[in-house]
């Protein structure tokens, strides 16, 4: 099996640009614009924002209760945190609960270079990076070249290379796949290609927050 490696991502821009805005973590009184929207907590998202222009914070808005504000934009993902979640964009000075990707491309389009590329993709399909394969007896291979999380321009836009699970909870068998997701300088996302590249025993005790379709 031969891998292309590629440069890691700096995942601490994430946690900045939400430590910035004074409100990360359990929320206190002085947070109470994002408490109204129905904001208990603030965690960074699972996707790179480091990339996206304008470089807005965001952050997942984690709603304890069983009835937030807003019930259009929350969302339970399966698994075990049976919270209710949503994005939030710190934006323009204020607050904006995000959670179709109609409304993410209103903000974030049109996507001009391959870094952002890469973080608008993962955003809007909620695929994630790798930068980190390396032979393992653990995983039965299945393809025999990987290439690690990378972008490249092209006449059409950007391709994205990304990877997926099979979103199974518990622990079992898992399947993985490599996928190729272009993105246009407009903001649309198609996926082009998946290709099951190995199978390992794993655990998932929830699944990610993602995007609305519209």
């Amino acid at each position: 099996m031969v891998v292309f490696d590629y440069p890691p991502l700096d995942w601490s821009v994430n946690a900045e640009r939400i430590k910035e805005t004074g409100c990360v973590g359990v929320l206190q009184e002085s947070c109470s614009e994002l408490i109204a929207l129905g904001c208990d907590e603030i965690s960074p998202p699972r996707f790179y924002t480091g990339g996206l222009m304008p470089s807005y914070a965001i952050g997942e808005c984690i709603h304890q209760g069983n009835n937030p504000p807003n019930p259009a934009y929350f969302k339970k993902p399966a698994g075990l945190d049976s919270r209710y979640r949503s994005y939030i964009v710190f934006y323009e000075d204020d607050y904006r609960l995000v959670i179709k990707r109609t409304e993410f491309r209103e903000i974030f389009a049109p996507v001009e270079s391959a870094d952002e590329a890469l973080s608008y993709a993962m955003a809007m399909t909620s695929l994630t990076a790798d930068f980190n394969i390396a032979p393992n007896a653990n995983r039965e291979y299945l393809a025999g070249v990987i290439e690690e999380t990378h972008v490249e321009e092209t006449p059409a836009g950007y391709v994205v290379h990304l990877f997926d699970s099979d979103h199974r909870m518990g622990c079992d068998t898992h399947e993985f796949f490599a996928v190729r997701v272009l993105v246009t300088q407009s903001g649309e996302v198609s996926e082009l290609s998946r290709e099951k590249i190995y199978t390992s025993y794993a655990c998932f005790d929830f699944d990610g927050l993602t995007l609305d379709q519209e």
